[in-house]
């Protein structure tokens, strides 16, 4: 918990017009917390108020439109509402169960009910609540470790209120809120950019890989019909090395490259063993993970020995290797949409991937498909870098801002 003594009264970097040290506060003294009568299966209908839980908030707070929404019926709600409240604009929501201290600020007037457990509500708020949302953010970490249980961590009202949090005076919560929300509102916008060019990159291979778009030469000429084959048939796959957890090291000659690693940069595994070039991935190679987490991956990396779990990928010269990726990874997403629907996806055999159908072009419509489609995903690059700048622009005022 953070404690008063803990808390310093004077940030690193405020506006000029501001002097003076900040006052420490309890969240009780802040605002009143309460939680809402809880609503049984009996009272859910097809349609009416929108029924809000944790999990609606999770969404909500990453921008997400919440999909399966529950309803009450609006005589219900305003039961509800009438009896017990119910949130209304500028007051704040934490999740408190699951995953614990989303916070969300109402934006607008929008009627809707919440269950009580899941969540926790801010009313009577006697400072800028937008400032609050902003600084109960950036104390999420306080947040959580007030939490309570053994199993399933839960947040409660008398934790919370026990909580200390810095405000300076109102005008400059004001100001900081104001200033922050413009950032928050660059990110929102570069998120939705990179959704949108996510969106049409994903429809327009779909378009391509069904044929209703096609290339032509420089000639303007069309290219010869695709010729379905089997992936066997255009690409060798290579099983990496099977290690015992004995046999990784914490430091080597080679680092071991696992699913893990796979798609982050955690816990690092080497070996010193010198094995079969085919157990060796090094850069530009083609890998695909068949195991727990499944895709192909480019390899960017230098010479590393890839572990069991994953392919390593050599096309012949009928296939480009950027074109046999995007197969790959288009054929991946089915399977995952087919395991998201209830199909159970717990590894792909060597067997099953090298009898894979799909057509394909001639080489010269393959580069063609693949020029384009690196021009689309370097436009996400450049916006995912920008996205990631923000990001952190806001992370570092964020540790100077706040005392």
């Amino acid at each position: 918990m953070l404690m008063k003594k803990e808390v310093t009264n004077v940030p690193e970097l405020r506006f000029p017009e501001f002097d003076g040290k900040w006052e420490v506060k309890q969240l009780r003294n802040v605002a009143t917390l309460t939680s809402s009568k809880r609503v049984y299966l009996s009272d859910y209908v097809e349609s009416g108020i929108p029924f809000y839980r944790g999990k609606e908030i999770s969404e909500l707070k990453k921008g997400i439109v919440p999909k399966d929404i529950l309803f009450i019926a609006n005589d219900a709600y305003e039961y509800f509402k009438n009896k017990f409240g119910a949130p209304k604009k500028n007051e704040i929501l934490i999740t408190a169960v699951g995953t614990l201290g989303n916070v969300l600020r109402i934006r607008n007037d929008d009627a809707f009910y919440f269950k009580d457990g899941n969540l926790i509500w801010l009313k009577e708020i006697n400072q800028s609540p937008y400032y609050l949302e902003i600084v109960l953010e950036y104390k999420k970490r306080d947040i959580e470790k007030s939490s309570i249980g053994s199993t399933q961590r839960a947040l409660t009202i008398v934790e919370l209120n026990k909580l200390y949090f810095p405000f300076p005076s109102l005008l400059e919560q004001q100001k900081i809120a104001s200033f922050l929300t413009a950032v928050d509102k660059k990110i929102e916008q570069l998120s939705r950019k990179k959704e949108l060019l996510e969106q049409y990159k994903k429809g327009v291979m779909q378009k391509i890989f069904s044929q209703e778009i096609r290339f032509k030469d420089d000639n303007g000429q069309g290219y010869p019909d695709w010729e379905e084959k089997r992936l066997g048939e255009v690409a060798a796959f290579y099983n990496g090395k099977a290690y015992k957890q004995e046999e990784l090291l914490l430091s080597g000659k080679y680092p071991v490259l696992r699913v893990g690693n796979f798609f982050s940069n955690s816990e690092w595994y080497y070996s010193d063993l010198e094995l079969g070039e085919n157990k060796y991935c090094d850069n530009g190679d083609l890998l695909f993970a068949w195991s727990a987490s499944f895709g192909p991956k480019l390899w960017g990396g230098s010479k590393t020995i890839y572990h069991y779990h994953i392919w390593k990928v050599v096309p012949s010269a009928e296939v480009l290797k950027s074109f046999l990726y995007q197969v790959l990874d288009s054929e991946t997403e089915k399977l995952k949409t087919r395991s998201s629907n209830g199909f159970a996806l717990l590894h792909i055999t060597k067997g099953t991937i090298e009898g894979w159908q799909f057509k394909f072009p001639c080489v010269e419509e393959q580069n063609k498909i693949a020029e384009f489609i690196y021009y689309l995903s370097k436009k996400i690059g450049v916006v995912q870098t920008q996205l990631t700048q923000t990001q952190n622009f806001k992370k570092g005022l964020l540790q100077k801002m706040f005392v």
